[in-house]
């Protein structure tokens, strides 16, 4: 065979197979495509890191607990925090929910996650309503929740 003739048969509206290169190409683009991805959404959420609060939903009630109204949100200079208060299923006491949902007095730290960077610290303080949970970006210096 000569090369006109390679050329004809490469030339007849058949497709070219995909070679080993070409997947090769193609897997790493994917990949690259996956990791700049990755990349933006945590330089954003850097960008947005200052105003940023903690969201309620880390926070579960378990089985026959409830979760009494709306979560609070404050803002100081130094953190962002969100309040959230479990009222516990009936019959159980405000310590054994504590224990339940897997906390303790000192503050219980929460992730890092691959889709949230920062760790959130929360606090429980048994309340005459439930437990009240404080989830928080930045860790306190004291280990007393404060009204």
């Amino acid at each position: 065979m000569t090369v006109q003739e390679d050329k004809a048969k490469a030339d007849d509206g058949q497709p070219r197979p995909r070679k080993a290169k070409d997947r090769r190409i193609i897997a790493w683009t994917i990949a690259l495509i996956i990791v700049g991805c990755y990349v933006i959404w945590q330089l954003l959420g850097v960008w947005t890191a200052k105003d940023a609060v903690p969201p309620s939903w880390l926070i579960t009630a378990p089985a026959g607990a409830s979760i009494v109204g709306e979560p609070r949100i404050g803002y100081e200079p130094y953190r962002a925090t969100t309040y959230v208060t479990i009222r516990p299923a009936d019959g159980q006491k405000a310590h054994q929910l504590i224990e339940e949902m897997g906390l303790a007095e000192q503050p219980t730290q929460i992730g890092p996650t691959p889709l949230d960077w920062r760790p959130v610290w929360v606090y429980s303080r048994p309340t005459e309503d439930g437990v009240e949970l404080r989830l928080v970006y930045r860790r306190d210096s004291s280990d007393e929740i404060t009204p």
